[in-house]
Formats: C-alpha cells, structure tokens, sequence
C-alpha cells in the first residue's frame, strides 16, 4: 500500500490518505493538482481545516545506507525508505584527485627547470638550481615558490572535516525531505557510539572511563559493531546476510574476542573458510583492509554530537534519543526483519508506549546523486605511437602509474633488441596519434536528473553518444533518445529512484 502525501494551499503537509478514490475526483474536478509523483503528492486548491495528527520521523544513522520512517502515534507506519549514499564513490574521486595533484605539481616542477634554463640559473644537474645567496645548488622539487597554506588556518569550535560535514549534511537533508510531505511534531534517531579502545582490547583496563556504561552500553556489544562496521553483510561475499561472527585466530591458539579478529559471515563462507586455506587467507586480507580505522563508524562518532544538536535546535523539546540494543530488543520482540528502513521504523517507535508494530507500506529507494561537477575536461587520450597498425607506445615518457611501454622504454628495448641503426629506422616509420581532450558541455544534465520516456517516470545515471541517448537506473543497457525523453526535474542530490 502506498499514500498519496497532501499539501496544503500555501504548500505545507498535512495528513496522508489512501482514498484513492476522492485524489482521483479532486483532480479531475480541478481542486488539487499533481506536485509529485514519487512519492505521489497532491496539492489542495481551496482552504481546508488542516486537522493535524502527531507524526514521528525515525532515523537509522549510517555511513552508506541510512533508514527513514514515519508513523503515527498509534504506530501505523505513513513512510518507509532506505537512502544509498555516495560513499562508495568517494574513494575513486580521492584517487582521481591524487592523480591530478600529482600532475600538477610536475607540471610546476617542469615550468621552474624551464625558467632556470631561461635565467642561465640551472646547475650540471637539471633538476637542480642555482638560487643567488646558495652556495649549493638546490633540487627543484625542494624550491617552494608560495608559502603553505593549510597550516595556519583557525578552526572554529565544532569544526569538522568535510567527508563529516557532508555526512551531516546527507542526515539533516533527508529530515527536511520527509518534513515537506508530513506534518513532522516528534523525531527520534539511534545513537550508537562505539568505544574503539574496548573493542580492540577489552583487557585493558580505563579507570578515567566507565565502559560498562560508556559508548556500548546498550548497543547490542561487540557482534553490533561487527554489523554496523560491514553494513550487516558477509565480509567474504559481500552479498548474503551475517549469520556467524568467526575469529580469525581461534580461541584454541589464543585467539582475543575483539573486533579485529572477529568477521562476520555467512553460512556458505563460513563453512568454505574452514576447509580452504586460501579463502582463510583472503578473509584476513579483506579484514585487515576493513581495519583502518574503523571507516565509517568513526566518520558516524564524528557527526552524531553534531547531528544530535541540530535535531535539538529544530525540533525543541521533540527529540528522542535511542540506543541500538533498544532497537535489537524491540525487532526481535515482533520478529521483523532486520533492514535499515525497518530499523528506523523500530526508532520512531521507540518512546511511544502500548503499541503494535503496523507496517503496511512499501519502502522508497532514495539514492545520493553528485550535484555538481565543476571539470571542464571531460577525459583526455593519450599520444599514441602506432607501428604496423600496431600499438608499441604510449607518451613520450610514462605518466604516473602507466603499466605500458612509453616511446622511451619502447626504443630502449629495440636498442637491446636490433640495435641502435635499426632502432631508429624503426622510430621513423612510427604513426604517431596526438593527445586531444575532450571537454564537458557547460549546460550538461548532471546524473540524477529526473525524466519520462512512453509516459514512465526514469532517472538519469549517464549519457552516450555526446548525449545523444540517456542511460536509466535500474534500465541497465537500456538506451533513451533525448529527442522522445522529457525533462522533469533536475538533479536534487537526493533522488527517489523506486
């Protein structure tokens, strides 16, 4: 079952319905019109009572996947969904970004030989430099021609970094989403902190600090943080749900119950580990690359003070706080099933009393989109060296990180190879194909824009064809002509996708 979510006149919520039936007369009369359809919303054209009836927002905090719910006071559920961040992109951006930095300041470095040249200032060495007042000549990549920048900042009281501003940004987002649909009075959200230092040793002993009732009271203990730490997933498989928590060096040799030598996994890969020796080897691999710094949970403790104030600030006197252990206990009581919507359903609920569990909606699938992307290049090719109509070389020297020959590694071999008349022989017949660069358009449609195609609702994940067709999430290779597509809405960074 699904609502229709309606709007008043002026544009604010009010209580949800599921009479069909009068949406549909009401439109068609001319009383109400279409402002959405996912999730369907209407919005009246004549003045109403606005009879207003309590609405809990409860909040699954998370690093990828968070969980949205709202329910009434009675507990009848008015919104489900589950919202994917752009987590998982992230890495490969930090990379890219490396890379162009990278390029950069070799860019400079080449500039300043260059000046040197020009000055008459190089030394024997060319990547070195004769500065006046030096008696000895100074490496290029030493010479620093601005003074840092990042070191002498003042930090306001608060602060944080910017993959946890974003982060925060995404939770509070996501709050003032569901507020525009539904008359929000109370929100609730799940404070789960862990504390790193019990969880990697819990012999130690801290006198300054109570953990039996710190960070993991309350949060389900170890096996919790297990689960949040691999979002509830196999570590192995990455696909099925956690069934065991397996230590990596057994109790018998003296292996610790601590988060760094327990995984989580399951059944299938449970029972493979124990009889393979190579997949025994890939899980510790796997964990060892999962423990730097405990990822996402750390990013979470960063915001959640933060997150927890905001809330304070917005909805005075409203805010209710829980706890993970709360929410375990109270899924397990009515047997639901363990997901992230499903959880923020169980944290709306969590300071009313005398309730029945009544979920009897479909959950929404939101997804985080980039906003903006501010590249003017869109890629660029490489010079090509072409032998034969053969590939033999790629740049005159090798980029960073090229595992192919470059012109110079290719000549060298044919030196070893034929020697140095025949080498050159066989650099002049070489058909050399220019570096070019292709640019992004300025009025280009970002991913995550919204458009219909045959009178359905799609949303944008990338262009083909110098944006000639459209590819749809979930449509896989499906292609769309932009000449039959309709723009409706541009990208808005959170995107109801299902």
């Amino acid at each position: 079952m699904r609502y229709v979510y309606v709007l008043d006149m002026d544009g604010k919520p009010l209580m949800p319905t599921c009479r069909y039936g009068k949406v549909r007369r009401i439109l068609k009369s001319g009383q109400a019109k279409v402002v959405d359809t996912l999730p369907f919303t209407i919005r009246l054209n004549y003045r109403t009572a606005g009879i207003l009836q309590p609405v809990s927002v409860g909040q699954d905090p998370g690093r990828t996947n968070i969980g949205l719910a709202a329910t009434r006071s009675d507990g009848t559920e008015l919104f489900r969904a589950h919202c994917e961040t752009r987590n998982k992109e992230i890495p490969k951006l930090m990379t890219e970004r490396l890379a162009h930095r990278r390029a950069s300041r070799r860019g400079e470095r080449l500039a300043r030989k260059r000046l040197a040249k020009k000055l008459g200032t190089t030394a024997k060495n060319l990547n070195e430099r004769l500065l006046p007042g030096c008696k000895e000549p100074l490496a290029v990549k030493d010479i620093i021609n601005t003074e840092a920048r990042f070191n002498n900042r003042l930090r306001p009281e608060g602060w944080l970094t910017p993959t946890a501003t974003q982060l925060l940004r995404t939770h509070l987002n996501l709050f003032e989403r569901i507020s525009r649909i539904l008359p929000v009075t109370d929100v609730a959200v799940e404070v789960n902190r862990f504390a790193f230092m019990e969880l990697t040793d819990p012999d130690k002993m801290h006198f300054e600090i109570d953990f039996r009732h710190g960070a993991l009271f309350g949060t389900g203990g170890l096996k919790q943080a297990v689960r949040e730490q691999q979002q509830g997933r196999c570590l192995l498989c990455r696909q099925r749900e956690i069934e065991h928590f397996h230590h990596i060096v057994p109790k018998s040799k003296r292996g610790s119950d601590t988060i760094a030598n327990i995984a989580g996994l399951c059944q299938e890969c449970h029972t493979l580990v124990h009889k393979s020796q190579e997949a025994k080897e890939r899980l510790d691999k796997k964990k060892q690359g999962l423990m730097k710094q405990y990822g996402g949970t750390s990013v979470l403790n960063q915001i959640i003070p933060s997150l927890v104030e905001e809330l304070a600030k917005r909805y005075p006197g409203h805010l209710h706080v829980t706890t993970g252990g709360k929410t375990k206990v109270f899924r397990e009581q009515y047997e639901l099933d363990k997901d992230h919507d499903v959880d923020a359903y169980c944290i709306a609920v969590s300071w009313l009393f005398g309730i029945q569990p009544r979920l009897q909606t479909e959950p929404f699938e939101i997804k985080q989109f980039r906003k903006h992307n501010r590249a003017n290049i869109h890629c660029q090719t490489e010079r090509t060296y072409n032998l034969d109509g053969r590939v033999v070389a790629k740049n005159r020297k090798k980029r960073m990180e090229q595992k192919t020959d470059s012109l110079e590694d290719w000549f060298e071999k044919m030196v070893k190879q034929y020697g140095s008349k025949k080498s050159k022989q066989l650099m002049a017949r070489l058909m050399v194909q220019k570096s070019t660069r292709h640019y992004n358009a300025k009025d280009r449609i970002m991913p995550g824009t919204v458009f219909r195609y045959a009178g359905r609702r799609y949303v944008m994940t990338g262009q083909l064809t110098g944006g000639k067709y459209y590819r749809a999430y979930g449509m896989e290779d499906k292609n769309f002509p932009v000449r039959k597509v309709t723009i409706c809405q541009q990208n808005t960074g959170l995107v109801y996708v299902a």
